[in-house]
């Protein structure tokens, strides 16, 4: 495990395997940890040799849970970013999941040089376009943290569950609501817009992605992963592996 200093004194701690470059940088979904939800993906045949950071987002994970942060997407995407930065890596590969997704769009809208190409998976692309995050966000924080986050981690399906319970039901409050109101530009709005290869991941099981010509329009290139939902890594671990390997060939 590696571990970062934040300028705001937080720590930020990601897990690492060696292997050929451009780094594969891994962002989680909401409550799930980049280990526990990537690892057995990525160590697929399809992709193995490949470097690969597993990056904790702040609050979740491994990672410091600090009180006087604010959670919102852009603050995620600068730490992600402070991360590759310190470790001079760019132009990286990033494949987000969910909230991951949404994390690594907004990071190509911030820091362009940092990312080379760019895979999400079923990303909240739109304020307010979610399930969990938003039965999260229309309870008041103190609701949340007082009886939500309980009432949360009770009906979570158990794969859900194990990372869960790792998450800070603050910073789950927190991203959940920057995550619905979004930053600006929205994260539809950059994805159009971004000028690298873009893949949108869906999963066969899930109900469809919106607007999905205006994106393929724009040169966003879709991939469904057959028996899957929203958690392909679950559901079809290796139709997702091939899926990456295919989007993000070594060069």
């Amino acid at each position: 495990m590696q571990q970062l200093q934040l300028s705001d004194g937080a720590t930020i701690r990601w897990t690492e395997l060696p292997g050929a470059e451009p780094a594969l940088v891994v962002v989680h979904g909401l409550g799930a940890s980049a280990v526990g939800h990537f690892l057995h993906v990525v160590t697929h045949p399809a992709l193995l040799g490949r470097r690969v950071l597993f990056v904790d987002l702040l609050g979740f994970g491994l990672s410091d849970r600090p009180q006087d942060f604010d959670y919102s997407i852009e603050s995620h995407a600068r730490a992600v970013s402070s991360v590759l930065d310190h470790l001079g890596l760019r132009p990286v590969d990033i494949v987000g999941h969910s909230l991951g997704g949404s994390i690594a769009i907004h990071l190509v809208h911030l820091r362009p040089d940092l990312v080379g190409r760019l895979v999400v998976i079923e990303p909240n692309l739109d304020a307010w376009d979610g399930t969990s995050s938003v039965e999260i966000a229309r309870q008041s924080e103190a609701e949340f943290v007082e009886s939500g986050y309980d009432t949360l981690l009770r009906a979570a399906h158990p794969s859900w569950r194990a990372s869960l319970r790792l998450a800070d039901a603050v910073a789950l409050h927190r991203t959940s609501v920057g995550l619905c109101t979004g930053p600006a530009p929205v994260m539809r709005q950059t994805l159009l817009e971004a000028e690298l290869p873009r893949v949108l991941v869906w999963g066969e099981l899930s109900a469809p992605a919106r607007d999905l010509a205006q994106l393929r329009s724009s040169g966003v290139a879709y991939v469904e992963i057959p028996d899957a939902g929203h958690v392909p890594m679950e559901d079809n671990p290796g139709g997702l592996a091939r899926a990456l390997a295919e989007a993000l060939p070594l060069r």
